[in-house]
């Protein structure tokens, strides 16, 4: 989301607020549920990074070298699991 995202939205919670055509808690939720979609992409898109490095190569420079990629990507899957049981 950019900054023009989030101008644009701005005005049209203003406007809203004027016609007394929305609840701020509604808006609120919607931008919470947006902002979450956002970073849980990005977070997998992040683990997908990590997993795409590793090596086809099979000994053991190689296995070290993947097991170090995987525990890469399953403690950025782990904070997403983390910061949704808070």
């Amino acid at each position: 989301m950019s900054i023009d995202h989030v101008s644009r939205l701005e005005q049209v919670i203003d406007l809203a607020e004027m016609a007394h055509n929305v609840s701020l808690d509604g808006v609120r939720a919607a931008i919470e549920r947006h902002v979450a979609g956002a970073i849980a992409r990005e977070r997998e898109g992040c683990a997908k990074a990590c997993e795409d490095v590793a090596t086809t190569q099979w000994d053991e420079y190689a296995a070290s070298y993947n097991s170090a990629v995987f525990d890469c990507a399953a403690a950025i899957r782990a904070r997403a699991e983390k910061e949704a049981q808070t």
